[in-house]
């Protein structure tokens, strides 16, 4: 799951922008804020992915405080931002922002411009590589990779991966082609890939559980949070 950051002056702005948001599986939206620099201080700890600004101030400002970001997390936020701006002298092009859209602009456009945004965070690799980076991250949390449920998930994960557009639902458009694809009933997949959560939470370190998700407790993920967490990672 990505987590979006708003800055935004017009906090009515932010609450539509939070709705229109909160359809979505892939975006969480994780802090609003209508201070510039409360915002860098969250860009600053590397947990925001994607980051909507509807500024006060001029775009040079901005693009200042994000040239003073910490190496990893600078990295991290290149082409990563979307401005909300009706001045048009100030559309610079720059490493850190992805596009420009008018800030009276539709939700619904600014939220379907954040939905490429997303896709365009994914890398290309190849099947195997693909495969092999997912299981990678399923090992670390804890999943046992000999469970026909680890398997089913990882193959989740590589079949949004690969066609972004399935990830709207789960049950619609993710489980009956892996359901398919092992003769099983979609209720077998989904039960398999519970349990085999189930047994990753209880095997896995509190610690990284919680730094891994960016949970403030230690609780079990539900498989839609383990997918797209991972799909997260692998866009990083």
């Amino acid at each position: 799951m990505l987590n979006l950051l708003i800055i935004n002056k017009d906090i009515k702005h932010s609450m539509k922008l939070l709705n229109e948001f909160a359809k979505n599986d892939e975006i969480k939206v994780y802090n609003i804020t209508d201070s510039l620099s409360d915002g860098m201080k969250l860009l600053n700890t590397g947990i925001i992915d994607i980051t909507i600004i509807h500024p006060d101030c001029e775009i040079v400002e901005i693009i200042n405080s994000l040239k003073k970001l910490s190496k990893p997390y600078r990295e991290k936020c290149k082409k990563s931002i979307i401005i909300l701006s009706n001045n048009s002298t100030e559309k610079i092009e720059d490493e850190f922002i992805y596009s420009f859209l008018s800030d009276d602009e539709n939700i619904s456009n600014i939220y379907a411009k954040t939905c490429e945004l997303v896709k365009n965070r994914f890398l290309n690799i190849n099947k195997t590589d693909l495969i092999s980076k997912i299981n990678k991250e399923l090992e670390y949390i804890g999943y046992n990779m000999s469970y026909t449920g680890t398997k089913y998930l990882s193959e989740c994960i590589a079949l949004i991966y690969t066609n972004h557009d399935y990830s709207e639902s789960l049950n619609k458009n993710i489980y009956p082609i892996i359901a398919k694809k092992h003769n099983k009933t979609v209720n077998n997949v989904k039960c398999s890939i519970t349990c085999a959560t189930t047994s990753m939470f209880y095997d896995c370190d509190e610690t990284r559980l919680k730094k891994y998700f960016n949970f403030y407790t230690a609780i079990k993920p539900k498989p839609k949070v383990v997918i797209f967490t991972i799909l997260n990672k692998l866009a990083m």
